[in-house]
């Protein structure tokens, strides 16, 4: 069942959300058991904020915090309800939204390719709390986030 639910996860977010699609987003690693999340995408010319520098724009960085904290957030929500249905548990991960989200910016996003890691600091029945953060290649964190999630 669990795998059935991670994969589940990977589908939504891989083949019905286009601006994952956009942004190039790879799912690296989920964690049924504690909810962490990684994914990684690689630095495109879309996703440049600053062409001079050749830095990640600042809202792609957000983007990718707030996804890779949702995928925390969607793991929880699967695990709580777990003995529930496929049909309630899809209609709940359907309904969830992010409701509020803090971003640091630590440095200019340099790099050739990023890695964005997630995990549960807070899990409830209807909220989700995750600590992100974002690294390039050279394992140089870019950005840090903590974003609440509303579970449906």
């Amino acid at each position: 069942m669990q795998t059935l639910v991670l994969e589940k996860i990977k589908a939504y977010y891989l083949e019905f959300l286009p601006f994952n699609k956009v942004l190039g987003i790879g799912i690296d690693h989920l964690d049924y058991d504690s909810g962490d999340a990684v994914v990684s995408f690689p630095m495109a010319p879309e996703l440049i904020g600053n062409p001079t520098a050749g830095i990640l724009h600042g809202g792609v960085t957000a983007s990718v915090i707030d996804l890779t904290g949702g995928l925390s957030a969607l793991i929880s929500c699967a695990k709580f309800h777990e003995n529930a249905s496929p049909e309630v548990i899809q209609q709940k991960l359907a309904a969830s939204a992010t409701i509020d989200m803090r971003v640091d910016y630590l440095r200019p996003g340099k790099g050739v390719s990023f890695l964005c890691k997630s995990r549960i600091i807070r899990a409830g029945s209807r909220i989700v709390v995750s600590k992100i953060d974002l690294f390039n290649e050279k394992e140089v964190r870019i950005a840090t986030g903590t974003a609440t999630y509303l579970i449906g």
